[in-house]
């Protein structure tokens, strides 16, 4: 199952290792399934079709030695084997912050003539 982070992590740039629909156990992965930069190729074109829909990469910049390990991501649009080097469009993690949302419930609750954008402003 997918990790529940209660814990905050101090979370250094974004990779599938670090998302929160990515499995906590790792297992071994072949090298022979793996691209020059690390990533998991996609072994089918199911896979590769839910590959491009999520636009899930391989970072650049990293090797097969960096990715000793796979864990299964349990995003419904994902639902394949991930690396350390990965990262998706579905990326996210539970201790990330996003003001439009504080925003968009502020502006549920206080329907005036100012805007709401403007009260966090100033």
């Amino acid at each position: 199952m997918s990790k529940n982070n209660s814990s905050k992590e101090k979370v250094i740039g974004t990779n599938c290792y670090n998302c929160k629909f990515v499995a906590n156990n790792e297992e071994p992965v072949n090298s022979k399934i793996l691209n020059d930069e690390g990533g998991i190729e996609p072994q089918n074109e199911e896979e590769m079709d839910r590959a491009k829909e999520a636009d899930l990469i391989t970072l650049p910049g990293g090797s097969k030695a960096e990715a000793i390990t796979k864990k299964f991501c349990y995003n419904n649009n994902i639902k394949m084997y991930v690396t350390v080097r990965m990262c998706c469009a579905y990326w996210d993690n539970d201790g990330v912050k996003r003001p439009w949302k504080r925003l968009k419930a502020k502006n549920q609750k206080n329907k005036s003539s100012k805007s709401n954008y403007e009260d966090l402003l100033y």
